[in-house]
């Protein structure tokens, strides 16, 4: 499976939501990283580098809000997304 990084803002509602969604998408077997991120960010990026360092070459945009996906996303909507 891939290796994935869920970035949030720092406020105190979004990190509880990265955390619950880390969770469950440890639960069903995927590598998952969290990491503060920008004011208003919850983005899930995948891995497709050689390294993991944070840049454009090593991590991709997968979901984030926009076209039907909620702000707070959850592992139903990735794996439909996957899908």
């Amino acid at each position: 499976m891939s290796k994935w990084l869920i970035k949030y803002c720092g406020s105190w509602n979004y990190e509880p939501q990265a955390e619950s969604l880390s969770a469950e998408m440890k639960e069903k077997g995927h590598d998952v990283i969290i990491q503060e991120g920008a004011t208003g960010q919850f983005e899930l990026f995948s891995h497709k580098g050689t390294n993991y360092n944070f840049n454009e070459e090593n991590w991709i945009t997968f979901m984030k809000e926009g076209d039907g996906v909620p702000k707070f996303f959850t592992l139903h909507d990735v794996e439909q997304k996957l899908n």
